[in-house]
């Protein structure tokens, strides 16, 4: 896997569905489309090869895209290919941004030292859901400007201190940078919802307004702890009309199996969340949920779900 860094986007990039691209342009690309004394917006695609409808979105605003100061990132284009999150046995591509020495890590160093040296004036990540959650985005500073930039995309933002490794976790520690999760992929106004906020970002470099206060419109919640299956637990897809909404104590989050739950600093959290009811580990006590996944896969490879609390 190696970078490739171009300074035109071809126009006829604008036709290609994602699961070509890697015939195209081969791997990892990284767009470099900067105006002299404009600082660019940065926007990343594909980190995972079945998240298509940011990729979606440009080819939508591939003009506006191509004319404005930009640094447009197309990560994993092997798994793209493959219609799928990551390839077997390789990295998940929104998990090496700072830390590992895989190839996709390797990459991930190059871009974030070639986009923290051009200065950018705001970095996006454009994601879908891996379950049934309305939309929201993900932030790592809770600064006027960012929670701004979060009101203007959803009336949900999560302040996330997990998963280690993620792209905005690391950008924001230059810019402001967050993670919009715009809706599965198989539903068009996925494609809609990123199109139209990343047609505010690219108009006339506008921010939206700040201001000292947390958005009326916007709630703000805190991801405290990461659910991931025990051994032969198997996921419940119904669970997943529990995102964003409160579970009460004593639901099982599983058909079968126990689960674990882990801190931000990794520590266990399991004793707090779970007790045990005919084997099933059950809730303790009412417990928000997102990012329940119905996506076996996805589930094994990362977590089944992460828990909430408001940020008041």
């Amino acid at each position: 896997m190696k970078l490739s860094v171009e300074r035109a986007l071809p126009v006829s990039l604008a036709e290609v569905h994602a699961a070509a691209l890697a015939d195209e342009l081969g791997g990892p690309t990284l767009f470099d489309l900067r105006k002299p004394n404009q600082p660019p917006l940065f926007v990343s695609v594909l980190l995972h090869g079945n998240e298509v409808s940011g990729w979606d979105a440009v080819r939508a605003l591939f003009t506006q895209v191509a004319d404005a100061s930009t640094l447009l990132f197309l990560g994993n284009l092997e798994a793209a290919a493959h219609g799928v999150r990551a390839l077997p046995g390789r990295a998940d591509f929104n998990r090496v941004w700072g830390q590992g020495d895989s190839p996709e890590a390797e990459v991930a160093a190059e871009v974030t030292a070639y986009v923290e040296a051009a200065r950018p004036r705001m970095a996006l990540d454009i994601h879908n859901t891996t379950g049934e959650n309305p939309p929201y985005s993900a932030i790592c500073r809770s600064d006027p400007e960012t929670l701004a930039f979060a009101g203007a995309f959803s009336t949900r933002a999560l302040l996330a201190t997990q998963p280690h490794g993620f792209q905005t976790r690391r950008f924001a520690q230059f810019c402001t940078a967050m993670t919009i999760e715009v809706g599965t992929p198989d539903d068009p106004t996925s494609t809609t919802r990123a199109s139209a906020f990343l047609k505010i970002l690219l108009a006339n470099n506008a921010h939206p307004p700040t201001g000292g206060q947390l958005p009326e419109s916007l709630s703000l919640f805190e991801t405290v702890a990461r659910v991931t299956l025990a051994d032969g637990a198997v996921l419940d897809p119904d669970m997943q009309r529990f995102n964003f909404r409160t579970a009460p104590a004593g639901t099982a989050l599983t058909r079968s199996g126990g689960l674990h739950a882990t801190a931000a600093d990794d520590s266990d959290l399991g004793g707090e969340y779970f007790g045990t009811n005919n084997g099933l580990a059950v809730l303790k006590r009412p417990t928000m949920l997102a990012m329940y996944t119905g996506e076996e896969e996805a589930a094994r490879r990362d977590c089944l779900c992460y828990f909430l609390e408001p940020v008041t």
